[in-house]
This record gives structure tokens, C-alpha cells and sequence, in this order.
């Protein structure tokens, strides 16, 4: 039996992580803003019981723990809690709730938001392999995971890019928050690729070369988000000529793909 320990911040890291990976999406469409308001709070918390079994049956065989604990339950409550409280983080980042929301729909809209969130959580570990990606050491340094963070990029960026939500936030979002969602799209990505304790993070933790160091590489696969997020709107018409709305639409769209970036870099 492996033995039971505390849960350690790397392993809500891994949890965030998860929850970040399967909820960020969720977050960018428009229906998750208005069901959150409109579904029944019985029909909600039916999904979240629902939810919840699912997480115990899900943290028994995985989990946001690296090997299984033996208790589910405590790990699942965990992970919902958790979930929540993230849920509602990334709302008021996106200020799709605020003072002048009411606590019933705050917490509807939290509550919808949490259940793809809190499966993220409880298939945290399992994310990358625990040694990285198979041949993962033969891709060159440096230029390497610039190319697998585009990849990550590209695939949130293209089934963002298509919808009005980008418009819609990037519309909504003063340059106060643009600045803290610029923040979090650095911070966020840091935090999952070399913080959390996913397979091959020494690999990359003890990567040299000029572009390789954890701040330099996380800037230049922020750099490489934002570039894919500005040829993705661009090919989909979003950016009618270079000023600050079009700077504002690329900032927003930015943050899922820098998440998509991180998922590219940690499964190598």
C-alpha cells in the first residue's frame, strides 16, 4: 500500500493545472456565462453531485497526487473545493462576474464552470508522462520547445479564434485587467511547466542554452502565444487594422493559447 502524505502546494499546482486545461475553454463561450445565470440551482447541483462521484472514482485511479492515496473522498473534496475557489478566480479575471452581480448567479456560474475544472484537478497527475514525452530528448533545445509551445498555442487559439467572445471580453475588459490577464498568461504557464511536479519537469528544469533558462523560456512562449493568437484572428477577420482594440483582442485570446503553450512544453 503507498503510504498516505499532506497535500503538498506542487500538488494543487498539478490540480490547477488540470482544472486550468479542461475549464480556460469553458470560460471563452458565452453560454456558460448566461446557462450559469439561467439552469435551475437544482439542475446545478445535480451536475455537481454527479460531478463529485465522478471526481471520487476518478481520484482513486489518477488523481492530482502522484501515486493513489487511498482516500478518494478527501481527494475529491478537495479538488471541488479547490475547483470553485478557481472557477471564480478566473471569472473575475475575465470579469464575467463583479460587485454588481448577484451571489445566486455568481455562484451559478461558478458552480457550471467547476465541473469541467474539478476533472481537471482529479486527472492532474496523469497530464505528461512521467518522463516526458516518448523521443521527447531528441527535439532540439531552445527552437524545440518554441515549436511544441506553438502547437499547444494554435490548437486553444484556432477553436477560440472563430467565436465572438474574444470581441465580446476584449471589448469589456479595461486596461487594468488586460495588464493582470497579461500577468496571469506569464504566471499561469511558469507555475504548470516548471513548478508542478509533472513527468520530465527535471528534464526541463535542468535544460540550458540561451533560451531555455524557466524565465526567458517562458516569456518567449508567451511571445510565440501572442503571435499565434494575432495570425489566428487575423485569418479569421478579427483584426480590421493595428490599434488598441486589436491589441486588446490578441491579449485576451492570448491566455488560452498560453495555456495551450504550457500543455505543448509539458509533454515534453
Amino acid at each position: 500500500m503507498v503510504a498516505d502524505k499532506a497535500t503538498s502546494p506542487s500538488d494543487v499546482m498539478r490540480g490547477v493545472a488540470g482544472g486550468t486545461l479542461l475549464g480556460v475553454p469553458l470560460l471563452y463561450t458565452q453560454e456558460t456565462w448566461l446557462h450559469g445565470r439561467a439552469v435551475s440551482p437544482m439542475v446545478i447541483l445535480v451536475g455537481l453531485i454527479t460531478t463529485f462521484a465522478i471526481n471520487v472514482a476518478l481520484s482513486y485511479f489518477v488523481g492530482f497526487r502522484p501515486g493513489r492515496t487511498h482516500r478518494p473522498m478527501e481527494d475529491a473534496v478537495v479538488g471541488m473545493g479547490l475547483s470553485v475557489l478557481l472557477s471564480a478566480l478566473l471569472l473575475l479575471l475575465l470579469d464575467r462576474v463583479g460587485q454588481e452581480t448577484s451571489p445566486e448567479n455568481v455562484l451559478g456560474v461558478a458552480a457550471l464552470t467547476a465541473i469541467p475544472v474539478s476533472l481537471g484537478f482529479a486527472v492532474g497527475v496523469a497530464l505528461a508522462p512521467r518522463g516526458g514525452g516518448e523521443k521527447s530528448e531528441q527535439i532540439p533545445g531552445g527552437g524545440g520547445d518554441l515549436l511544441v509551445a506553438a502547437g499547444g498555442a494554435l490548437v486553444f487559439a484556432l477553436n477560440i479564434a472563430p467565436t465572438e467572445e474574444p470581441i465580446l471580453l476584449a471589448a469589456e475588459l479595461d486596461g487594468i485587467r488586460l495588464g493582470v490577464l497579461v500577468v496571469a498568461s506569464l504566471v499561469l504557464p511558469y507555475l504548470m511547466v516548471f513548478y508542478a511536479e509533472f513527468g520530465g519537469r527535471e528534464h526541463r528544469v535542468a535544460s540550458d542554452g540561451a533560451t531555455q533558462g524557466p524565465l526567458t523560456e517562458t516569456l518567449l512562449a508567451y511571445a510565440v502565444a501572442f503571435v499565434v493568437s494575432a495570425a489566428m484572428l487575423a485569418l479569421f477577420g478579427r483584426l480590421d487594422e493595428v490599434d488598441g482594440a486589436a491589441t486588446a483582442r490578441v491579449v485576451t485570446l492570448a491566455f488560452p493559447a498560453s495555456i495551450g503553450a504550457a500543455l505543448g512544453r509539458m509533454l515534453i
